[in-house]
């Protein structure tokens, strides 16, 4: 235990010091005097429909959880789901790892239903769909803009490609068993795996309500992208149109999401100078562009923390033999 502590520990400062040295290298490269221009003209009005959007979007993402939960037969009410959502933002924003996030929403709402592997299932595959939706947006957008970066569409192509594998190890669960087999020696993760197993054949039976998820799971996506243009458009950078943002901005998601650094810290960064220089956009800008769009969902997700501290510790773990299906789905432990 104390080696994997350590290597987690080892990991970790490895992640910070490359989002660091990154961010740094960046912050070396750019002109400061634009980025105070850039901020001392910021639109107000711009910096509040970002703030609105992000809301929406949040909306538009709990709503696709809840279609998940409903096609894995999980009795959720959206108020639940959105208070876990929030909740799990600022998780993502505030800890060192995105992941956290998705763990507080698992656990949360695994309280409340009383069944964890359903929980995890949903979530799980809740992420999986954002990345169809991501590929999905920019792949519906490409053909009508014209950005000659290379390899972009094959880019989303295989994004595309590898998130509908992954989701089909869930759906046809045969890895599940896998994992299943591979830990029988322990009751408690038998019961767990079993659990997967069967929601993800729930959810294979109810593809109408994933079909739908997926919808909105673009939708969710394009809502992104209307934060971000607000973002461009409150610091008057008028060379991004509404349909080059949407090709864009998925692709610096995917960016913010690789695990090689503190919560996308640096390879955002990245991602918006390089990507965005194709339409002639400063590195400050960019720059500035990139942490703006992290501070206004940060600053966000703070209400997230105030129900957190209210009220997250308070939900206490329902019986989950009272469920109906418990032998199947709901077992958690022996």
């Amino acid at each position: 235990m104390k080696v994997l502590n350590n290597k987690r520990h080892a990991v970790y400062y490895l992640k910070l010091i490359f989002s660091l040295s990154l961010i740094a290298w960046l912050f070396i490269s750019i002109k400061w005097s634009e980025i105070a221009i850039l901020l001392s003209h910021a639109n107000v009005v711009w910096v509040l429909f970002a703030f609105i959007w992000v809301i929406i979007s949040v909306a538009v993402s709990t709503y696709k959880w809840q279609l998940i939960a409903k096609a894995s037969a999980l009795n959720l009410p959206f108020s639940v789901l959105w208070r876990s959502y929030w909740a799990g933002l600022f998780f993502n924003n505030f800890l060192p790892s995105s992941i956290g996030g998705d763990v507080l929403r698992i656990y949360w709402s695994g309280k409340y239903c009383g069944d964890l592997a359903g929980t995890t299932t949903s979530v799980v595959v809740e992420r999986i769909l954002a990345a169809i939706g991501l590929s999905l947006a920019a792949l519906l957008v490409i053909p009508f803009v014209s950005l000659q970066i290379p390899y972009l569409l094959l880019f989303f192509v295989i994004m595309a490609l590898i998130s509908l594998i992954v989701l089909s190890l869930f759906l046809f669960p045969k890895l599940v068993v896998f994992l299943q087999n591979l830990v029988g020696f322990c009751c408690k993760f038998t019961d767990f795996f079993q659990g997967i197993a069967v929601h993800g054949k729930r959810l294979r039976y109810n593809r109408f309500f994933l079909l739908k998820a997926l919808v909105w799971s673009v939708m969710f996506q394009i809502c992104v992208i209307i934060v971000n243009y607000c973002v461009f458009r409150a610091l008057n950078i008028t060379r991004v149109s509404l349909l080059q943002a949407a090709v864009l901005i998925p692709a610096t998601s995917v960016a913010a999401m690789l695990p090689i650094g503190i919560n996308g810290y640096g390879t955002r960064e990245g991602a918006y100078i390089t990507l965005f220089s194709y339409l002639g956009v400063s590195k400050a800008e960019a720059m500035t562009a990139s942490i703006f769009f992290a501070l206004i969902v940060s600053i966000s997700s703070l209400w997230g923390g105030w129900i957190w501290i209210k009220e997250g510790k308070n939900i206490a773990w329902r019986n989950t033999y009272e469920r109906k299906d418990a032998g199947e789905s709901g077992k958690i432990f022996c």
